[in-house]
């Protein structure tokens, strides 16, 4: 899916999405009911930047297991 948003690393503005679920094993957040969260990557199509992102209807699990980082 493409972006109107610049990549931060090279200014790139072709990106590239999917949302995921990490295997058993490789859990990112395995922290109570965040385990078995999804995830969305989203890839620079010019440079290959990264960038992973809770999906969003994770997210106020997220504000409740974890400090806010101020």
């Amino acid at each position: 899916m493409a972006s109107a948003k610049s990549c931060t690393e090279c200014g790139g503005n072709e990106h590239f999405s999917k949302e995921i679920a990490p295997g058993a094993n490789g859990e990112l957040l395995p922290v109570g009911s965040l385990h078995g969260a999804k995830y969305r990557i989203v890839v620079c199509g010019t440079c290959g930047f990264t960038r992973w992102f809770v999906a969003e209807r994770f997210l106020s699990l997220v504000k409740e297991k974890f400090e806010a980082d101020l």
